[in-house]
C-alpha cells in the first residue's frame, strides 16, 4: 500500500510539475519570445499553434521513451510514472488545441479600433434617445475633431435633443470636412425638411438633386423621400421622417 501511494504521489508530482512548466512556457515562451521577439508578425493564435507543434513533438518523443522503457523490462512503477507524464502531455496538447481553436475566432467588435467601438456606442444611445450619454462617450472617444464623423454625430445628438438649428450648424461643419459624404448629406436634407420655412424645403430638394450619384445607399434614400412626398408642401416631423424614410444606417444605427 505504501509503495502504491509513493507511485501515485510520484505521478501526481510529475504531472503537476509538467503542467506548471507548460504554463510558464506558454506565458513567457509563446507570448514574449515567439510573438514579440522572434516573429513579430505572428498573431497570438499562430504563436500558440507553433508552441502546440513543439508539445506534440515532445509528446511523440515521450511515447517512444515509454516503449523503450517497456522493452528494457523496467518495473511497473516506472511504467506508471511514464504513463502519468504522458497523460500530462496529452492534457497539455488538448488545452493548446482548444486555445488555438477558440483564440483564432475573434468577434468583429474585438477587431474594431477603440474609436469605432465608441462611435457604435454613440449610435446606440442616439437610437435610444439618450443624447447625454451619447455626447459623453463621443467627447471621450478620442475621435479627431477634424473628422467629418465627429461633427456628424454631434449633429445627431443635437437632433435627438430637438435642437434642429444647432444640428444644422454641426452638419455644415461635417460637410466642410467632407462635402460628398452621403451620411452628412442625407442628414442635412432631413434637417432642412424639418424646418418651417418653405425655402428650407427648396434647399433640401436642390441638395437632393445635386447629390444624386454620390452613393448607392443615398440614392435609394432620396428615391424613397420623393416617393413618400417629403418634398411636397407641409410640415414634417422627426418621427414622421424616421418612420417613413429612416436615414441610411451608420455604425448599426438604422434610424435617427
Amino acid at each position: 500500500m505504501v509503495e502504491l501511494f509513493q507511485v501515485l504521489g510520484g505521478i501526481a508530482g510529475l504531472s503537476g510539475v509538467a503542467l506548471g512548466v507548460l504554463f510558464l512556457l506558454y506565458r513567457d515562451f509563446v507570448r514574449t519570445i515567439i510573438r514579440e521577439k522572434m516573429f513579430r508578425a505572428l498573431t497570438s493564435a499562430q504563436a500558440t499553434a507553433l508552441f502546440g507543434a513543439v508539445i506534440v513533438l515532445a509528446f511523440t518523443i515521450a511515447i517512444l521513451g515509454l516503449f523503450v522503457t517497456l522493452a528494457d523490462g523496467e518495473g511497473a512503477q516506472r511504467f506508471m510514472v511514464m504513463a502519468g507524464i504522458l497523460l500530462a502531455f496529452l492534457l497539455a496538447v488538448l488545452l493548446v488545441a482548444v486555445r488555438v481553436v477558440t483564440g483564432g475566432r475573434r468577434s468583429p467588435a474585438a477587431d474594431e479600433p477603440p474609436g469605432e467601438r465608441a462611435l457604435t456606442q454613440v449610435a446606440r444611445h442616439v437610437a435610444r434617445a439618450e443624447p447625454d450619454r451619447a455626447e459623453r462617450i463621443l467627447e471621450g472617444s478620442g475621435v479627431d475633431r477634424e473628422a467629418e464623423e465627429f461633427w456628424y454625430w454631434k449633429a445627431r445628438i443635437a437632433l435627438a435633443r430637438g435642437h434642429v438649428p444647432v444640428a444644422l450648424r454641426y452638419t455644415d461643419e461635417a460637410l466642410q470636412l467632407d462635402a460628398r459624404n452621403p451620411h452628412a448629406i442625407a442628414l442635412k436634407i432631413k434637417l432642412l425638411l424639418l424646418g418651417d420655412d418653405p425655402a428650407d424645403r427648396e434647399r433640401a430638394a436642390a441638395l437632393a438633386s445635386a447629390s444624386e450619384g454620390v452613393g448607392a445607399e443615398l440614392d435609394v434614400w432620396l428615391r424613397r423621400l420623393r416617393g413618400e412626398g417629403m418634398f411636397e408642401p407641409g410640415v414634417r416631423t422627426n418621427t414622421e421622417i424616421d418612420d417613413r424614410c429612416p436615414l441610411p444606417s451608420r455604425h448599426g444605427l438604422e434610424t435617427a
